[in-house]
């Protein structure tokens, strides 16, 4: 295995990252993320628990991780010629990525967040915090105060995840756009 230096002094190596978190992923795909456990992902990965512990503070760190570095690729925040178009891309861009597994996941970890400090902490820290920074930076972008820009992304936000987490109905790119147009 190749390795490279951490900040330790120790060797990490990016194939121990990506064995673990695929057996994360898969693990939270097939249990549900509040079932995974560090020494189901030290057993599946191969990936001794020690190397987890030194990467990762939790199971549910490690489910985040792995989750958001296959999803973040295809969400990031893209600029439109204006903030409506901003907007769309952002949201339907999300709705792409979220596949029936994707959002099937999302709904577990959201759910197991409620009762998991620790799951509610990593989904905070490595999901809202950062897509939360990306939207304002990308409003800001064209004259948007922050302020205002946190409330377009609540709205809107509140709007999709209430639609994802209660599927009453599909979250469609006509729907986005209704949406969108209610709030820019």
């Amino acid at each position: 295995m190749k390795a490279s230096t951490a900040g330790s002094g120790r060797k990490r190596s990016q194939e121990a990252t990506k064995d673990a978190q695929a057996a994360a992923l898969k693990l939270a795909y097939d249990l549900g993320p509040e079932r995974v456990t560090m020494e189901a992902i030290a057993s599946h990965s191969g990936v001794a628990k020690t190397t987890l512990y030194r990467r990762w503070n939790s199971a549910a760190a490690v489910v985040m991780d792995a989750f958001l570095s296959e999803l973040t690729p295809r969400i990031a925040y893209r600029a439109g010629r204006d903030v409506r178009q901003t907007l769309v891309f952002a949201l339907e861009d999300l709705s792409h990525a979220l596949d029936e597994p994707r959002r099937k996941l999302l709904r577990h970890m959201v759910a197991a967040a409620q009762s998991s400090s620790v799951l509610e902490q990593a989904f905070w820290d490595r999901w809202i915090a950062p897509r939360r920074k990306a939207g304002i930076e990308a409003l800001e972008q064209f004259g948007v105060a922050t302020e205002t820009g946190e409330l377009m992304l609540d709205l809107l936000y509140g709007a999709f995840y209430y639609r994802m987490l209660i599927p009453y109905a599909p979250i469609t790119d006509i729907w986005i756009q209704k949406i969108v147009d209610q709030v820019s």
